[in-house]
């Protein structure tokens, strides 16, 4: 069967939904250098947008840290030590992105300081409040951020303008890359009398969404494609060749730490075609 399979060369042309913001862009709002002005170290925001936004590409590792500085503005440096608390305002959220497709990162996927209050020594400018993000417990489907404010300043006055930041966590997928893939055909419905196994090398998997994957072919042996949404624990598949597929998981594993994941499901209907899929990270 494995020689009579189709394959067409269409590429599919992938469009990648993130934030983007105008870092080049010089803001209408301006407590940067004014005297005395205690603020997030952020890139400068327009009237277009509620927040100034800072955006961290997130590698999946164990444990990231996200820098959260604040800046005391002007000529001078601190007249002396400077004690400014800092918070996380889940409801900022809502007020940068309404539509409710960014998230605010839920707090088991982050570790704050033992303490918010940071200090800005006396003769210096700048104080760095450190979260320890935990990206290999995000789910890799949603887009998240986490909104910062100052919420007191012992000296100084707060800005009105970049006490409140939002930080973009975007995460690079770990699952992009080339694979070995090990494919079991299971007999019955419309595949055969008998079950097949064989491995193919060198599978491409491209990043379709936040946390889809695209592999060209649909299980390798039809023309379309398949698409792999890599929850924290288990796998989605949606199959195409014509049209979207009628398909249902029967079981499947992830392993974030080896870059493996095998999925077992079926097309087509229950008494289809059904196949298991092993995927072994090969290379970027």
């Amino acid at each position: 069967m494995k020689n009579i399979y189709i394959k067409y060369c269409a590429i599919a042309i992938l469009t990648i939904f993130g934030f983007s913001s105008c870092l080049d862009e010089e803001g209408v709002f301006k407590d940067n250098g004014s005297s005395g002005i205690v603020e997030l170290a952020l890139p400068a925001r327009t009237t277009s947008t509620p927040f100034a936004v800072k955006v961290q590409t997130i590698e999946v590792q164990d444990v990231i840290e996200l820098p959260v500085e604040v800046n005391y503005t002007g000529v001078n440096p601190a007249p002396q030590d400077i004690e400014v608390e800092l918070a996380i305002v889940d409801a900022a959220v809502a007020i940068y992105d309404p539509s409710g497709e960014t998230l605010a990162l839920p707090s088991s996927n982050y570790e704050l300081p033992t303490s918010n209050v940071i200090i800005i020594p006396k003769g210096q400018k700048k104080a760095t409040y450190i979260i320890k993000l935990k990206p290999k417990t995000f789910d890799l489907t949603k887009l998240y951020v986490l909104a910062v404010k100052i919420v007191r300043a012992s000296s100084g006055t707060i800005s009105g303008n970049y006490s409140t930041g939002i930080y973009s966590l975007p995460v690079k997928s770990p699952w992009q890359g080339t694979y070995t893939v090990n494919y079991r055909w299971y007999k019955g419905g419309g595949y055969g009398t008998a079950d097949e196994t064989y491995t193919e090398v060198g599978v491409t998997l491209t990043t379709y969404a936040p946390g889809v994957l695209e592999a060209r072919y649909l299980a390798y042996w039809f023309n379309g494609y398949t698409r792999y949404t890599i929850y924290p624990t288990s796998v989605g598949v949606l199959a195409y060749s014509g049209a979207v597929l009628n398909t249902g998981i029967i079981d499947s594993e992830v392993d974030t730490n080896t870059l493996t994941f095998r999925v077992r499901y079926w097309f087509v209907s229950p008494t289809g075609y059904e196949v298991e899929e092993t995927y072994t990270r090969t290379g970027d």
